[in-house]
């Protein structure tokens, strides 16, 4: 019995569109890690976790705050009830969330969102810049396909900040997967994981600008409501100024008036 027909027409344009994904989606997710490795080491990823570390609160609010940043099924990643944690079982999505969260490095310029100036080179520059090219490519979905121009440009952009953020090691596992062959199979795989990505980060993304919001919020209230204590103080203060002037004026001429009394 026959094999059933991939529902996806392989063309040099697909497999452009999916080779792509699949440099985004495989090693992307392999220089994320070990750039989250880098900061947090496997041998104590379970102290940084531990219930009395300084991240701990963090990743609750995370999880079991209002905007529920991470789900059931990431927070079992991060804490699994019969095996130690380990990075290895991290989705790019995850690493994602940790490495803005839990890693101590700085918003980008421009925001997570957007992509930086070519003169930024930190490390949290060059994940926005992973993300940033995630979307770029995602542009395309709707057609699946990449021409030979925009593939060998994108590839390239790409490839300059994944080696840059894991290192050169990355160069030649990169320069292969450009070349390496894709079946029809293969290619609808990696785009629906790229379309899974994109959800997922999407669905972060808001609940993350929402949290960020109500801290914005709360800054702001505070910062209004510091205002109107710092008035009422000063107002008070005037009060208290003009009753003491009132006090001494009537003490003043109290005396007088006993003075002129006894002569």
């Amino acid at each position: 019995m026959g094999t059933a027909p991939s529902p996806f027409a392989s063309t040099k344009e697909t497999t452009n569109y999916a080779r792509l994904c699949r440099l985004l989606v495989d090693i992307g997710c392999q220089v994320l890690r070990s750039t989250f490795d880098k900061i947090h080491p496997p041998a104590t990823l379970h102290t940084v976790l531990g219930c009395t570390s300084v991240h701990y609160a963090k990743l609750q609010s995370l999880y079991k705050g209002k905007k529920k940043v991470l789900n059931p099924k990431q927070w079992g990643k991060l804490y699994p009830t019969h095996k130690a944690v380990s990075s290895k079982d991290f989705d790019i999505t995850l690493l994602t969330v940790l490495l803005r969260n839990i890693c101590s490095l700085r918003t980008p310029t421009k925001g997570w969102d957007e992509l930086p100036p070519a003169t930024d080179i930190r490390i949290e520059d060059d994940i926005a810049r992973v993300k940033y090219y995630r979307n770029t490519v995602y542009g395309h979905a709707s057609q699946a396909s990449v021409d030979d121009s925009s593939f060998s440009a994108d590839w390239q952009k790409i490839r300059e900040a994944l080696v840059r953020l894991g290192g050169a090691h990355f160069r030649t596992e990169i320069d292969n997967l450009e070349h390496d062959c894709m079946d029809p199979d293969m290619e609808e795989h990696y785009r629906e994981l790229m379309k899974q990505w994109k959800k997922d980060d999407d669905n972060i993304k808001d609940r993350l600008e929402g949290i960020e919001n109500s801290r914005e919020k709360m800054r702001h209230d505070l910062r209004d409501t510091t205002e109107k204590i710092e008035l009422k103080m000063k107002e008070i203060l005037e009060t208290l100024r003009s009753l003491t002037t009132t006090v001494e004026k009537s003490t003043d001429e109290g005396w007088l008036l006993e003075r002129a009394t006894h002569t």
